[in-house]
Formats: structure tokens, C-alpha cells, sequence
């Protein structure tokens, strides 16, 4: 991979999220009850929640770049037309696992991307709101306009579409090294 994500984009992840929802409002429509019930919410919400405070805490701990990308190449060098690897300082070793995570939060960044286009609005509006600003599901409901017991639904349907695009990233332990 070659680019990485920048600042502005994580920076402003809750508003493209919500305008490509809007853009495809047509379009998607919240999962049927009988689907949702195939999944164990609350476990993968426990799941969800973990990866995304882990994205929304990249930010800080990481120096994305403004507005452009780095290219990372790896440590090779070229040998009478073979490739042999340089045994890395603990320098490179650091700054390969910088990259790493950057890389990391950039793949999670791109599939919320993706996600995006398959949300209602009203999805969207509670993926921002539980996932990255953390708000009660009271004000979730009442920012949306609706009952809380009718959120239950979009809860639902929305943790659903967003595991069967993040259950890869939850399923090993990249963020504990």
C-alpha cells in the first residue's frame, strides 16, 4: 500500500461518512430482522467498539501526513541482480512498526469508506454517534427523531453491516504487539 491515510481525513471521518450515507439514501435500506438475529450483537459490538477506539485514538499517537501521501518501500537491496535483505537496525524495526499501524489504521479508515455507501443515513448517524463520539442510545434516538425502541433495529442492522466488513480486523490481535 501506498498511500497513507492524512490528518484531514481521519480528522473529518464523521462527515464524509454521513455525506456518502445521504448520497446513496436511496439506495440502502436497513437489514431484516430475521438477518440481524443470525448475529450476536452485543458481542460484536464489544468487538467493534474496541477497534474503533483504537482508530479514533490513531490520530494522536501517529504522524499521519497533511494532505498527501508517504510511499513506503521495503529495506532491499539490489545484489548482482538478486534481492537480499539488510538486517534492519532497531531504528528501521521501530519505525516499521510505526508504519504498520499507520497502515493498519489507513486499511480501517478505508473500509469504513466502503461501509459508508451501504448506510442509511440513520445507521450513520449511529455508527458516528456510538462508535467514535460515544453518546447514550437516548441521544442517539432523539438526534435521529425516532423512539429508542425503534433505534433497537438500527442498531442492529447497522452493527451487522459493520461486522461482516471489520470482523478481520477484530479476529487477530494487531493492536497488542
Amino acid at each position: 500500500m501506498d498511500n497513507v491515510v492524512t490528518i484531514d481525513q481521519l480528522l473529518n471521518v464523521s462527515k464524509t461518512v454521513t455525506e456518502h450515507a445521504k448520497e446513496e439514501t436511496e439506495n440502502n435500506q436497513l437489514l431484516d430482522e430475521y438477518i440481524c438475529n443470525r448475529y450476536n450483537i452485543l458481542n460484536e459490538k464489544k468487538k467493534l467498539i474496541k477497534l474503533f477506539s483504537i482508530f479514533k485514538s490513531a490520530k494522536y499517537l501517529y504522524s499521519f501526513p497533511i494532505e498527501e501521501s508517504i510511499k513506503t518501500t521495503p529495506v532491499y537491496e539490489k545484489r548482482l541482480g538478486t534481492a537480499q535483505r539488510i538486517t534492519p537496525s532497531q531504528v528501521d524495526s521501530t519505525v516499521e512498526r510505526h508504519l504498520d499501524k499507520m497502515i493498519f489504521i489507513t486499511e480501517l479508515y478505508n473500509t469504513l469508506i466502503i461501509l459508508s455507501y451501504k448506510l442509511t443515513i440513520s445507521e450513520a448517524i449511529y455508527l458516528i454517534n456510538t462508535f467514535l463520539t460515544h453518546k447514550s442510545e437516548d441521544d442517539i434516538a432523539e438526534i435521529i427523531g425516532i423512539s429508542k425502541t425503534y433505534l433497537q433495529k438500527i442498531k442492529k442492522s447497522c452493527i451487522v453491516k459493520m461486522w461482516t466488513d471489520f470482523n478481520k480486523y477484530c479476529k487477530n490481535d494487531y493492536w497488542n504487539d
